[in-house]
Parts: structure tokens; sequence; C-alpha cells
């Protein structure tokens, strides 16, 4: 009995010493970096999780500073908002890798890909996956971009008014999967064939079915280059990469596995991207007339016919439509798809341009959300869409690394100019055939983070012709 009463009491104390003992760097770090107090149990201030994260970032930021050290569950974690520090941590070799803190249940739901490799494995499979991605490439994906608006505009047409704008979210679901689908695979989507309230959770742990059709179509296009029975008409950007693929399966350097989950993984990330970003933009368009007159006004210069929207978006109208590029910035400053970006420093110390060391192994997490909604660099009304961030001459007087929906440095977003191109694209057409109003207010909006930005609920939206 007295030994069961020893082993009770001293075995947590010595699991807590263990734990301290593991924390020791980190505990010195809190005596350099804003901290709360060191708790105990609970290590420094509320224990945070995936889904509190931005109001507790927003909380923890608001109390302590740019730069900060709190527990992400039973994890200690370096927070910035810093854009210096920021440079300094996506351009080091030593916080290439991400954090499995956060991107476990994107290798779950999807496999090992591009998204989610260490550091040394991503490398050349980046190579592998940077010629097809070049703009020379992806302007061969314009026609395909301008036909798939054409067929969204028929599911459009019936909308009218919406108590929950949750449709139009359903139509740019369905819509980005048939233009994922046709650049990245080949051929055109079954997408009326697959519920897109399992597309909507793609990049969560949540789906399997659809990730299990994606793979077997992939696989399906490995299968066709062993035989020699590829479709002749296959685009050549991708079709380049999935052969180059294959060829490293047959000399058996990449496992099928491998690069069908890298697929995926590209897959995943132009269509939600894509989706989420037309969505937002709609919306805040509806709550700003003002804007959506002037956006509108810009494209009927550029496209004076009375096409309703079925005009032929070319690369060279993408360079000549400024406010729409300003616009589409704008939305993605105060929705950014990926909200957080983790690393985890890994192969050495990390010394800062403030001076502080961060430690081998310590997870960092890059709050984009906050960043991009910061009042010392967007100013009082950073919470507020304008367009007007954008101008030339407010971009020059900000650091580069103050506006960063694609990431930046070493890991940034291999399909940033696909998903510009096509933004483009979609929301010139969409404006010059569609008005869109609401009563909703920025202010109202609820978040709901996974591992991108979702609303809890979907406010109304009226639909109309022009």
């Amino acid at each position: 009995m007295h030994l069961f009463l020893i082993v009770v009491i001293f075995c947590p104390i010595f699991l807590w010493l263990l734990h301290r003992w593991n924390d020791r760097k980190v505990i010195s770090l809190a005596t350099k970096v804003p901290s709360y107090k060191l708790q105990m149990l609970l290590g420094f201030g509320p224990i945070t999780t995936q889904k509190s994260i931005i109001s507790e970032s927003i909380t923890g930021h608001q109390k302590l500073g740019r730069n900060m050290l709190m527990y992400m569950g039973p994890f200690p974690c370096y927070f910035t908002i810093d854009p210096v520090i920021i440079k300094d941590i996506l351009n080091s070799k030593l916080c290439r890798d991400k954090s499995d803190l956060t991107y476990t249940g994107v290798i779950n739901a999807l496999g090992k890909g591009l998204i989610t490799m260490k550091g040394s494995e991503w490398i050349p499979h980046r190579k592998l996956l940077n010629p097809p991605f070049k703009v020379s490439n992806q302007i061969t994906f314009l026609p395909i971009f301008n036909q798939k608006v054409n067929g969204l505009f028929a599911a459009m047409d019936q909308c009218g008014y919406m108590e929950n704008s949750r449709d139009i979210l359903k139509f740019c679901r369905e819509f980005t999967l048939n233009i994922t689908f046709e650049t990245m695979l080949g051929h055109n989507a079954r997408a009326k064939n697959i519920d897109t309230k399992h597309i909507a959770k793609l990049v969560t742990q949540e789906c399997r079915e659809t990730i299990e059709y994606v793979k077997g179509e992939i696989d399906k296009i490995l299968k066709s280059f062993s035989t020699g029975q590829h479709d002749a008409g296959y685009l050549e950007n991708l079709y380049t990469a999935i052969h180059c693929l294959y060829e490293s399966l047959e000399n058996n350097e990449t496992p099928r596995e491998i690069i069908i989950s890298g697929m995926i993984h590209l897959f995943s990330g132009a269509f939600e991207t894509t989706s989420s970003s037309i969505y937002f933009t709609v919306l805040m368009l509806a709550m700003h007339p003002e804007v959506q007159s002037k956006l509108f006004s810009e494209i009927c210069e550029r496209f004076p016919e009375n096409d309703d929207g079925n005009m032929e978006v070319t690369y060279e109208h993408l360079s000549q439509l400024p406010y729409l590029d300003m616009v589409l910035k704008e939305t993605l400053r105060l929705f950014p798809v990926v909200p957080q970006i983790a690393r985890q420093v890994s192969g050495g110390n990390v010394r800062l341009s403030n001076g502080v060391v961060l430690p081998e192994g310590l997870n960092v997490m890059l709050n984009i959300f906050l960043l991009h909604r910061d009042p010392q660099i967007w100013g009082p009304k950073a919470n507020t869409f304008n367009p007007d961030n954008f101008l030339p001459c407010n971009v020059e007087q900000r650091h580069p690394y103050t506006y960063m929906p694609f990431s930046k440095g070493t890991r940034t977003c291999i399909g940033m100019r696909y998903a510009e191109m096509s933004l483009k694209v979609t929301m010139a057409k969409i404006i010059k055939r569609y008005k869109f109003s609401t009563t909703a207010k920025i202010e109202d909006f609820e978040w709901e983070n996974h591992i991108s930005l979702h609303l809890v609920n979907n406010p109304p939206l009226t639909v109309e012709r022009r």
C-alpha cells in the first residue's frame, strides 16, 4: 500500500520534472521573449488548440506584442507576426521543415507530399515540379479557365436571393473541381458524381472517399504511361511532370504512393485556394457596392462588348485590370486561405535579427491572418476592406513580408501564379455578368480554423443578372 502511494505521488512529479528538463531551453528563452507567466502544469499561459488558435493568438499578441512564447497543447511555440522575423524564419535553411504539430492532419488525410515533406525530401520534388508551373506553361490553361467559368454561369443564373450563401460556395467548389481536374489531370472531372460536401473537406482528415477517387484517377494516368495509352491531347505542362515522376518510379527512385500523394497535394492546394478566394471576393464585393461598381467599370472599359460575361480573357488582359488585381489582393489580405504557417527548427539553433536564439526542436507559428490585420502595418482600419492598400505608392512603403497569402521564402507556394491567373479570369467574367449584394457586415464574421480558413455561418447573399 505504501509503495503504491509513493508511486502515485512521485510518478507525476518525476514526469513533470522530466517535461521541465526537456523544455529547459524554452524556459530560458522565456527570459528574453515576452510570454505568459510560467505555470506549474500548463506552461506559458492558456493551452491553445488548433481551433482556438486565432482567438488565442489575437489575445496573446495584443497583450505580449509581435513576438511571444505560448503553448499549443503540450508543445511550446514561438509565435510571431513581425515581418522582419518572419523573413528570417522563412529564409533559414534550419526552418524549412513543416511542423508536425499542425501538418499531421494533412499527412493523415493526403499522405506525404510537397506541402508536408521535410526539407531534404522536399528539395528534389520541388525541382521536379517547378517547370510545369512556369508562366509560359500556365498560359495554356487560360482557355480552360474561360470555358469552365462559362459553365459556372448556368448554376449561378438560378441563384437569386439566398438566406445562406453556402450555395455559392458549393458552386465555386464544383467549378474549381472541374478546373483543377482538367488542368492537372488532363481530363474533365465527374464533378456531378462527387458529393461536394466531401470536396469541401478535401484538405481535412474527414474526407476519404474523394481522396481515394482522385488517387484512382492519378493512378490511371501513371498506368497509361506504362502502356503508352495516355491521352494525346493531354496538356504538356503537368503531363511532363507526371511523366518525369513516372520515370523516377520506373527507376525505383520514388515509391508510387509518394508520387500519387504528391499530385494529391497539388490538386487539393489548387482546389482549396481558388474556391475559397472566389467566395470571399464575392462576399467583399457584395458588402462594398462602391468597390463593385468601380471594378465593373474597369472590366467594361476593357471588354466593352455586350457579351454578358462570355468574353475570352487572355494573358494580355490580365495586366490591364489593375483594380481587379487590387481587389483580389485585398481579399487575400483579409482572408488568407491558409491562416498560419508552422515550422520546426531542425539541424541547429537559429539566431534571429532581434538577437533571440531559437533552440533546435522548437515549433514556430507564423500567423498570416494576424499579420495581414496588424494595425502597425495596415493602420487603424486594418480590419476594413480597402483595395487602395495595394496602390503602388502604398505597397512601396511596406516591408515585403507584410503580405504573404501564398507564403514566401524558400517554400513559397508553387501554385501561386496558377491561383492568381484563375482568380483574375473568373472574377472578370463573373462581375461582367452579375451584381452581388448582402446585408452582412465583416465584423459579424465568425471564423472556423482548420488547415484552411472558413466561416462558421455563411451570410445571406443576393445574385442579380446585370
